[in-house]
């Protein structure tokens, strides 16, 4: 199904805008004091509207919408900008940087509208001479839970070329396929409409094309937001996710699956992963079902 985003949402993105912008320029400047974990950042942000949760909603694919802040949304619009923030700390070019994944723990469900404490570190940044790899740690809460949701991003940019190793196989569990999914030309464009992430890997083919990739790729947070919404059709509520991106979305995407096991693992949680027909791996984790964590 097509969804038609509202340009004029991109004003809820400023904070985060802003950010990137600014973090792009620090991590190039070579007089900006660096660091490798400890930064804290504490900000005091506005909610994610009604209309923009409504269109995020729609766009990811929400069934039956709860009537509060989308964990998916939180991840990639309201804490992006404390994120990109923390991110432009490192003693890394923040334009090399991919996320590689994510974490999120719910204690208790956000309102929709209002304000929102965001409280985030530096956990750490540092490298082993190929792939430097960025933590970075968020709460975000309201006055009378400051801890209602605890966010884990992972970042890394590659320094250089990886000698190749060998690779161990695994047994892998039975899936079931629970939700479809294929992402268009312009999902990049559309994400950004959604959340303010405007890097050029997303939404400008002839920048995309020029780098590595050869073309646009999807955000990480964008697929694992057609995850999210396929789990909770699925009548599987969620208290802790967490996903690992495995390898780059091109856009347009092939025809997706989204697929769970039928069984949990021996830590109690229930893998699932993105792929698609010949077997690509994009996204891969687990998660623990329950109202809370």
């Amino acid at each position: 199904m097509t969804v038609s985003i509202p340009v004029r949402l991109v004003t809820e993105h400023t904070a985060t805008i802003s950010a990137m912008l600014l973090g792009g320029a620090r991590s190039v400047l070579p007089f900006v004091k660096k660091s490798q974990g400890g930064v804290r950042i504490n900000r005091r942000l506005n909610a994610p509207s009604a209309e923009l949760v409504e269109a995020f909603n729609a766009w990811s694919g929400v069934a039956r919408p709860t009537g509060d802040l989308p964990p998916a949304l939180l991840v990639a619009q309201t804490a992006l900008s404390v994120v990109s923030e923390l991110t432009a700390q490192c003693p890394y070019p923040l334009l090399g940087v991919l996320n590689q994944g994510l974490r999120i723990v719910i204690h208790e469900r956000l309102p929709i509208g209002g304000k929102l404490n965001l409280s985030g570190e530096l956990v750490d940044a540092s490298d082993d001479g190929y792939r430097a790899r960025i933590h970075s740690h968020v709460e975000v809460g309201i006055e009378s839970n400051p801890w209602a949701v605890s966010i884990d991003a992972y970042a890394a940019v590659v320094l250089k070329k990886r000698p190749d190793g060998s690779s161990s196989e695994r047994v892998e569990p039975q899936w079931e396929t629970i939700g479809h999914w294929q992402a268009g030309d312009d999902e990049g464009v559309k994400f950004f409409l959604l959340t303010g992430d405007f890097n050029p890997i997303h939404t400008l083919p002839a920048v995309a094309r020029r780098t590595r990739f050869k073309g646009c790729i999807m955000h990480g947070y964008g697929a694992f937001s057609q995850i999210y919404a396929a789990l909770e059709n699925h009548g599987l509520p969620i208290s802790d996710i967490e996903t690992r991106f495995v390898k780059p979305l091109p856009l347009p995407s092939p025809p997706l699956l989204i697929q769970i096991a039928r069984e949990a693992n021996k830590e109690g949680r229930l893998p699932f992963r993105l792929t698609d027909a010949s077997g690509n791996l994009y996204q891969v984790g687990s998660f623990i079902a329950g109202e809370n964590a």
